[in-house]
């Protein structure tokens, strides 16, 4: 059967989309938005004194957390057969690979570099950006060094996945404005752009408590 993805002479199973773009999409908003409203009640009520910086650093590391986990652990579970599923998540997934094909390409040679970058996601990144929502909700002296981990593996995932599709000519998305710009580069430059800003912020309290501490045993040198 014919398909919309690029390159147009790929090989797959699919099956035309169930679910119109606007149903598709207006689930994905609906849904993180009220994940971004339910995370911060959950935050006012577990700690209350907690800063409306925090609450929203801590509701980028949650919502991320559940975004790798479920979202991107369901393309894991079907990365062979997504060209032909019709449930909500699915048809999201095959709408935002008019982007990028890599994404129906599953185990095969151009589809291996997205299945094993996503699957580090899931196993690694995803529970490490939770535990960090959670060190950023209780104000744990953890939370900094977990925050600047995280964010350097969503900046480092980003740039490798840009320049793998950037060195085969982004051959696999498609042309049009949406599927390049808002698609291809605005769904996922956030995941550049914020973890530069939270980790540059973490690195720089961690370097001014290992100053603090150097000035503070210095002291007691001379003494």
């Amino acid at each position: 059967m014919t398909h919309p993805y690029y390159p147009q002479d790929m090989q797959l199973d699919y099956l035309s989309p169930a679910l119109s773009k606007e149903i598709i999409l207006c689930a994905m908003g609906a849904a993180s938005a009220l994940v971004l409203l339910l995370g911060w009640q959950l935050m006012s009520l577990l700690n209350p004194a907690l800063t409306t910086r925090a609450k929203a650093t801590a509701s980028w590391f949650l919502y991320c957390g559940l975004l790798h986990i479920h979202f991107e652990g369901y393309f894991i579970k079907y990365r062979n057969s997504l060209a032909s599923r019709t449930d909500v998540i699915g048809e999201l997934w095959k709408e935002y690979a008019l982007s990028d094909s890599r994404y129906l390409l599953g185990a095969k040679a151009e589809g291996e570099f997205v299945v094993g970058i996503e699957a580090l996601t899931v196993v690694f990144l995803g529970p490490l950006c939770l535990l960090t929502f959670l060190a950023t909700v209780f104000e744990s002296p953890k939370r900094h060094p977990m925050r600047l981990l995280a964010c350097c593996c969503h900046v480092y995932g980003v740039l490798l996945y840009y320049v793998t599709a950037t060195v085969g000519g982004n051959k696999h998305c498609r042309p049009e404005f949406l599927y390049f710009w808002i698609y291809y580069v605005g769904c996922n430059i956030p995941w550049l752009i914020i973890p530069t800003i939270l980790g540059w912020r973490s690195f720089q309290v961690m370097a001014k408590a290992v100053e603090m501490m150097n000035a503070g045993m210095a002291c007691k040198k001379r003494k």
